[in-house]
């Protein structure tokens, strides 16, 4: 289930956003394509990262924050999801 409507999309992640807890029982994970801008000067870029999800959707908005959290990034900036595509657990070799 490819999301291209709209991307990419930046998003800048809140301090109060949930924590990501990996969670190795769900069915479903999100691929992002991304570039996470530093306040203290760089990036970091990543393609095919996957994060488990609860379900089959999640917005770009909590993508973002879930990949910041789950990085630990704590110096993020502005988040781009340039690509976001939500697969199922082992269907990319990705057990």
């Amino acid at each position: 289930m490819r999301n291209d409507g709209g991307l990419p999309q930046v998003f800048v992640p809140g301090a109060e956003a949930a924590p990501y807890v990996a969670d190795a029982r769900s069915a479903w994970r999100v691929k992002l394509a991304f570039r996470v801008d530093f306040t203290n000067g760089g990036y970091v870029e990543g393609k095919d990262f996957l994060l488990d999800i609860p379900g089959t959707a999640v917005s770009v908005g909590r993508a973002a924050e879930m990949l910041v959290s789950s990085m630990n990034l704590l110096r993020a900036g502005p988040v781009t999801i340039l690509e976001m595509e939500v697969v199922r657990r082992g269907e990319h070799d990705d057990l």
